[in-house]
């Protein structure tokens, strides 16, 4: 009798947490349609930066583009 106690327990346990999980997926997905993300072009302080590590890395190394690997 204990043991279908804790059986219902358990399963119940999972049914909040899986309902919680949905819901703040739906939450995040919601959020994320009212605010989306700004596309930016790139910075030429970022760029400048990188130049300077290869170029201090690689001493005879010239960067010619930098990309965004998404």
């Amino acid at each position: 009798m204990e043991s279908v106690n804790l059986l219902v327990i358990c399963v119940s346990a999972f049914a909040v947490v899986f309902f919680t999980l949905t819901m703040l997926a739906l939450v995040m997905r919601l959020i994320m349609a009212v605010f989306p993300e700004k596309v930016l072009a790139s910075d030429s302080a970022v760029v400048v930066a990188i130049a300077s590590v290869a170029s201090a890395v690689y001493p005879h190394a010239k960067v010619t583009k930098v990309e965004e690997i998404k």
